[in-house]
């Protein structure tokens, strides 16, 4: 079973949600660390700080989502847009819902406390770029032509 599918535009784009792949790649964290710990780097400010930033990127997550569903528009990454969000979490980010999910990671990535896991969060960020992100803009651009480009160059895609 293949993990994305064209689009009518020639990309691809994941069928596994986001939120499942954010999962799919913390199971792989805990896995490497697991096996293979790669140097220790366990401390407990980092353990408190790892904490702080799952809590951090559970809160952004739940509030990027309050903040689609306020608008009347999807949150399905698959799904058809039908408000462009600008405001609250979107203000800061274009994408906040991914960027949550990888703070949760690195988050996780401090809690367990070895090197290894972190290439866990370099495979998050590579293909959350290509499946979701790049897939989404193409798609935004063609839904808000001039309004989605005015605020693709206002608010960074990340941070």
């Amino acid at each position: 079973m293949g993990m994305s599918f064209p689009l009518p535009n020639g990309t691809e784009m994941s069928k596994v949600t986001p939120p499942t792949f954010m999962l799919f790649c913390l199971l792989g964290m805990i896995a490497l660390h697991s096996i293979f710990p790669l140097g220790f780097i366990a401390d407990w400010p980092l353990l408190i700080f790892g904490v702080g930033l799952i809590a951090f990127g559970v809160v952004m997550a739940f509030g990027a989502e309050r903040q689609f569903r306020g608008s009347h528009t999807t949150v399905d990454h698959l799904g058809k847009t039908t408000k462009l969000v600008t405001i609250g979490w979107f203000k800061f980010s274009r994408n906040p819902m991914y960027l949550s999910f990888a703070l949760m990671l690195i988050g996780a990535w401090l809690a367990l406390g070895s090197l290894s896991p972190f290439l866990s969060i370099l495979i998050y960020l590579f293909l959350t770029q290509r499946w979701y992100i790049l897939p989404e803009e193409k798609r935004l651009t063609v839904t808000f032509g001039k309004e989605y480009e005015s605020y693709r160059m206002r608010t960074r895609r990340w941070f």
